[in-house]
């Protein structure tokens, strides 16, 4: 009894395609977590860099709502600037007894290749809140 020869498979099959596929698929999501991710975390620092601001001349924001707007502009415009795109993204400085708080609200969007889908929208809120002596 001779024994039984099989065929050697290819190199390139349909398992090596699918594989390969799947792979670069998790790499793009891992890609755009990450993008997302590091956008927030630049976002958060720049909240951050305006409460050290803040809390510089806390006398003057405190009393001037016009002065805490520009300020609020001008991080607007440092959100912008670090990659936070939405048209409608919303800033906020409050201040109530001791503490001021800064915020945004915006919606990060995850791509497709290509835009083969619509893009996929998250609302991101961040928040660093500044206690403030009195």
């Amino acid at each position: 009894m001779q024994p039984v020869r099989y065929k050697q498979p290819r190199v390139i099959n349909v398992v090596s395609v699918t594989v390969v596929v799947l792979l670069v698929a998790a790499a793009y999501a891992g890609y755009e977590a990450i993008r997302v991710s590091f956008i927030k975390q630049e976002a958060y620092r720049v909240l951050e860099e305006t409460s050290s601001t803040f809390a510089g001349r806390r006398q003057l924001y405190r009393k001037e709502a016009r002065e805490r707007e520009l300020l609020r502009t001008r991080m607007a415009s440092q959100l912008e600037g670090v990659g936070v795109l939405d048209p409608e993204m919303e800033t906020w400085i409050e201040v109530e007894g001791g503490v001021a708080k800064f915020g945004a609200v915006y919606t990060a969007w995850y791509h497709w290749p290509f835009d083969v889908l619509a893009p996929i929208g998250a609302d991101v809120q961040i928040e660093h809140v500044l206690t403030l002596p009195e």
